[in-house]
């Protein structure tokens, strides 16, 4: 990490998206606010591959605490407390056009790998994971991977259920699609070597290709479910890390562990058990627009999610406990093994194809990862509510439409998917949007009536906030100084009249505070700063600051 850097992102921070606070050099928001995509105009040309230990990470971030720990806001929100467009994210999950068959339909271009040969270009049988990488009869290369024989369909189902969540949510991810492997159909390339049991690389011969069949789940007829992802676009360029920034990047300028859509994804990750959310399981490749190179930074290999552990059911410590963790250590030897950690008596639905996945223990606040992750331990109230509504844009039919594109042969297994991905997001929503005040969708017309929603009760999550109290203000854009207008006003109804001799005076930006009031949740009464500007077409709001 460069603290250079990290300095210079976390002072434009203060000025771009802290609440309340005004610009000795500038004016608080310019005309193009809010802004709806990151200006990332830095030639990338020169990045470099990396490598990244799994050892080192697991280390640096179990026992180093890697990357910034200070309590600050996301670095890299926009002025109404969004994130914007980028080579990281992309807002999908929400918007006005999204419908259940765009999250089916996912990142896929077109229909998987096509019928005819499929050459195998690379492959590998040491360990316990086969797989292969194989070009198609059109040319385009796909990475395959098996299910386990214990658990047919699994891993390949929660990749393809998981990939299409992660896209829908915004991140860039890879095609992933569900195919019929025919073991006639392969062929070796020419001249491909590989790595065998005892380590030693040689030429690979059709005994080879039995060999990672053997330790794959076949059908009856002796084909294979496999599970084909197309090779990215762009130059593979090696994984992000979850704190500090790509030093060959110039427009990689936001610490890791402030960019609000890696601390949020730890509300996906709890949602959908996504417990190998580690930088082994990124990819940064470069890309060409026009004459410009550029970083595109995805998410890969969910076969470690939702019930699966990739190549056997997951352990029932995913989600609950890291890989390493002092406290249970230490009681569990103090009391001779008499101690039994909660979740081992966690009680799982017997269906092979899901694996191990459950909603009645599960605990949004108290998830974890295979480790600690940086961009997560930095994870605040409004980063967790940012998330939250994502998640609560998923309706029913959606969620159902995606477990459909799994395509399990069992219609019991995919129910039971269903309703627990189902009760882990009431659970999820329960959690994080009562976590900080709810409201959202603020708008001021021309006639100076404020209305908005409460995005706790419109999930269904709370019951209706007692009252909403509102203070107004002129705000001095130049100064980023507020002039009271009139006492604070408390209103029953999410909506409000701005002060008559406020309007009269037709200022260029009108600001607002407002808490909401309930008996049950402390949180809603932390302070939303809205700020509104005068155009000709009305009013638009330019700003928008949650815990201020």
């Amino acid at each position: 990490m460069r603290t250079p850097n990290l300095l210079l992102v976390l002072a434009l921070a203060g000025t771009l998206a802290l609440p309340g606070s005004g610009r000795a050099a500038g004016p608080k928001f310019f005309d193009d606010d809010p802004i709806a995509r990151d200006p990332e105009t830095q030639d990338a040309a020169r990045v470099q591959p990396i490598e990244l230990s799994e050892q080192f990470d697991f280390v640096e971030n179990s026992f180093l605490k890697a990357g910034d720990r200070a309590p600050v806001r996301a670095a890299n929100v926009n002025t109404v407390d969004e994130v914007p467009d980028s080579s990281w994210f992309t807002n999908r999950a929400g918007s006005a056009r999204w419908l259940a068959a765009d999250a089916a339909k996912g990142p896929d271009a077109g229909a998987g790998p096509a019928a005819g040969p499929w050459t195998i270009v690379s492959a590998k049988t040491e360990g316990i994971t086969p797989g292969m990488i194989i070009r198609d009869s059109a040319g385009d290369v796909y990475f395959i991977k098996f299910d386990p024989p214990s658990n047919p369909e699994m891993a390949s189902g929660a990749e393809i259920v998981s990939t299409k969540f992660f896209h829908a949510f915004g991140y860039h991810v890879p095609e992933n699609y569900i195919a019929t492997l025919q073991p006639a159909s392969l062929t070796i390339g020419a001249g491909v070597r590989f790595k065998d049991e005892d380590g030693r690389r040689r030429p690979m011969r059709p005994k080879d290709v039995d060999a990672v069949l053997a330790k794959a789940a076949r059908n009856g007829d002796g084909t294979y479910r496999v599970l084909a992802s197309k090779a990215l676009s762009g130059t593979p360029v090696g994984p992000f890390r979850y704190y500090g920034t790509r030093p060959d990047d110039p427009n990689d300028i936001y610490p890791h562990e402030h960019r609000r859509e890696l601390r949020g994804l730890s509300v996906f990750a709890a949602w959908l058990n996504h417990d190998d959310s580690r930088s082994i399981n990124t990819l940064d490749t470069l890309m060409r627009d026009g004459g410009r190179s550029f970083v595109r930074h995805h998410l890969i290999d969910f076969g470690s999610t939702l019930g699966s552990g990739s190549t056997q059911a997951q352990t029932a410590r995913a989600g609950n406990e890291y890989i390493w963790e002092s406290r249970p250590t230490i009681v569990t030897m103090l009391t001779l093994g008499f101690y039994v950690r909660p979740w081992v008596k966690v009680d799982f639905a017997d269906y092979p194809s899901i694996g191990r996945f459950e909603a009645g223990y599960f605990l949004p606040e108290a998830w974890k990862p295979e480790y600690p992750n940086a961009a997560f331990a930095n994870v605040r109230p409004e980063d967790r509510f940012w998330a939250a509504r994502i998640v609560a844009a998923f309706s029913d039919e959606t969620v159902r439409a995606i477990v459909q594109a799994a395509k399990f042969s069992d219609p019991r297994a995919a129910e039971y998917l269903l309703e627990t991905l189902l009760a882990r997001k009431g659970k999820v929503l329960m959690s994080w949007l009562n976590g900080t005040n709810p409201v959202v969708n603020p708008a001021l017309n021309t006639s100076g009536l404020l209305t908005f929603e409460n995005a706790a009760e419109r999930a269904g999550v709370a019951k209706a906030a007692e009252r909403y109290t509102i203070e107004w203000s002129r705000f001095d854009n130049a100064t980023g100084t507020h002039e009271a207008a009139g006492a604070e006003a408390s209103v029953t109804e999410p909506r409000a009249q701005a002060p008559a001799s406020l309007l009269a005076s037709k200022p260029p930006f009108i600001a607002a505070r407002i808490r909401a009031v309930h008996p049950d949740r402390p949180a809603w009464a932390q302070p939303l700063m809205m700020y509104f500007r005068q155009l000709d077409g009305g009013w638009k709001l330019v700003g928008l600051e949650r815990n201020p």
